[in-house]
């Protein structure tokens, strides 16, 4: 039979090819995407880090300029409060009284508005009814903020078409900018999704004003000093509250690392399985091939011999008597081994198909022993084979089918004659070890690689062996052997080295069998 160890290498049939080519031709393309996608993960953390560091700049811009018009509504709000006119005067003594009596002491050390008409001028004080009424309509209107002049804040008033023009200039106290209108936006205004940022305010000193949240550290992302006037000088610092932007981007990388390989893992699983399941198929066709053939010649043999003397009998061409009887005795022994050879594949195919029955029933294990071993006695001393059998006394009953553990026992000892060369020596023993009934096959044969110990009970298999593969088989024998004991709710194990013999050993449960 073919070496199993050459067919279990790249198959060399048409089918076989086209399954490496298939599986080169995904799997190929599969790690050079692969690679390209571990070499751009970087490139795409790096921009994403740009982009999140980019995102929390715009955010501190925002909460600049919405600081600064909260400062431009406040004052707008004061503006109304005081009215045109006392503006256009300016004397600070009236308009902080005017600033006390709406509820608005000592928020600003600076609010005047200054206006100009382009029909007269520009007003100061004593302006026209019609100019006044355009001054409070910009005032009550909606101002876009404009920058004002270092030191004061400033809001453009238009009054009308062509008509007055304003500017509201103020300045607040620190006092009130830092510490109240600062408070009251993050408190109130300040718009922060599901608290993923945290923000602090300081002075230019480094004193926190405010934060958004407790800073065990003083590692934040990003920071903005605000160049507005009512805030001029302070610091925002921005960090993202449950992991920083090397976090996230590192975190990010490594997922999307993970889960590319994750795939390339579950891609070459799979074709390694349709490989692996096609080869295995391809190998099973081919012991299946062999098995037939090897079948075949171990059927053609024994029905050769039988013929021959049959015929020879049959046309009285026999010397003598006594060479009769070795005639019918070979004619015995190749039907005997025929007939093994014919149950043995009888038997696999039931097991293949799942209608292997057994019929347990007590019985006497050392008397299934004796019977095999004077069934076979002729043969095993015919081939000079010195045989021992020691058979224990105390073995006691076990629910056994008769005709399987029969069976078992002369495949082993057919095995044992087939594979010894010099010394051909058999030693069968049966005793009781521990609650189990032990049978043993022993031989000075060939002997078994401890490597193939666990293959030889795989159907078709044969160990790797010159005088394995001189002599014919069926690679049936052992795995027969392996599912009998298994139904009968034991094992079958195996003591061997290469050139120095087998000891099969068959171990039953004094129990009852396994269904």
């Amino acid at each position: 039979m073919s070496d199993p160890r050459r067919m279990l290498s790249v198959p060399s049939d048409p089918k076989g090819r086209l399954v490496s080519i298939f599986a080169g031709a995904v799997l190929l393309p599969s790690i050079a995407l692969s690679v390209l996608s571990f070499y751009a993960v970087p490139k795409s953390a790096e921009a994403m880090k740009v982009q999140l560091y980019k995102q929390a700049e715009r955010a501190l811009k925002y909460i600049e300029r919405d600081l600064d018009n909260a400062a431009r509504t406040k004052a707008l709000a004061a503006a109304r409060g005081v009215g045109t006119e006392l503006l256009l005067e300016g004397r600070s003594e009236a308009i902080q009284e005017a600033l006390a009596q709406v509820g608005m002491e000592g928020i600003f050390d600076k609010l005047v508005l200054e206006a100009s008409s382009p029909r007269v001028g520009v007003h100061l004080l004593g302006a026209g009814d019609r100019d006044l009424a355009m001054l409070r309509e910009a005032i009550e209107g909606v101002i876009e903020p404009l920058p004002g002049p270092d030191g004061d804040d400033a809001l453009p008033l238009t009054g009308g078409e062509g008509g007055v023009e304003g500017m509201l200039r103020f300045h607040f106290s620190c006092s009130y900018a830092h510490g109240v209108l600062l408070r009251q936006y993050f408190e109130t205004d300040f718009s922060n999704p599901d608290h993923a940022w945290v923000i602090r305010v300081t002075e230019p000193n480094g004193q926190v004003l405010y934060e958004t949240a407790p800073t065990p550290s003083d590692k934040f992302e990003v920071e903005r000093v605000m160049s507005g006037p009512s805030f001029r000088g302070l610091r925002l610092y921005l960090r993202y509250k449950d992991r920083s932007i090397e976090q996230d981007v590192k975190r990010l990388a490594i997922a999307k690392t993970v889960l590319i390989g994750f795939i390339d893992l579950l891609l070459g699983a799979g074709l390694f399985l349709v490989y692996s399941n096609v080869k295995r198929e391809i190998r099973l066709s081919r012991l299946k091939s062999d098995f037939v053939a090897n079948v075949s010649h171990e059927l053609k043999t024994p029905l050769a011999l039988i013929r021959l003397f049959a015929e020879t009998l049959e046309l009285g061409r026999v010397p003598s008597g006594e060479k009769a009887r070795q005639y019918y005795r070979v004619i015995n022994k190749e039907s005997e081994r025929l007939t093994q050879l014919i149950n043995n594949i009888l038997d696999f195919s039931r097991i293949e198909a799942g209608r292997r029955e057994y019929r347990f029933a007590p019985a006497d294990v050392g008397r299934i022993v004796d019977d095999v071993v004077e069934a076979y006695r002729f043969p095993i001393e015919q081939q000079g084979f010195r045989l021992t059998v020691k058979v224990a006394e105390d073995l006691p009953e076990a629910e056994v089918d008769k005709e399987a553990l029969s069976q078992a026992l002369i495949n082993l000892v057919n095995n044992a004659i087939k594979y010894s060369r010099d010394e051909k020596f058999i030693g069968i023993e049966a005793r009781c070890q521990d609650g189990r009934i032990l049978l043993s096959v022993q031989d000075r044969g060939i002997g078994i690689a401890k490597s193939e110990q666990k293959k030889i009970f795989e159907k078709f298999y044969r160990a790797e062996d010159s005088l394995v593969h001189e002599t014919k088989g069926s690679g049936l024998g052992l795995a027969l052997v392996r599912h009998i004991m298994e139904a009968h709710g034991g094992s079958v194990e195996v003591e061997s080295a290469r050139g120095s013999g087998s000891t099969f050993t068959l171990i039953l449960p004094v129990g009852k069998a396994k269904a």
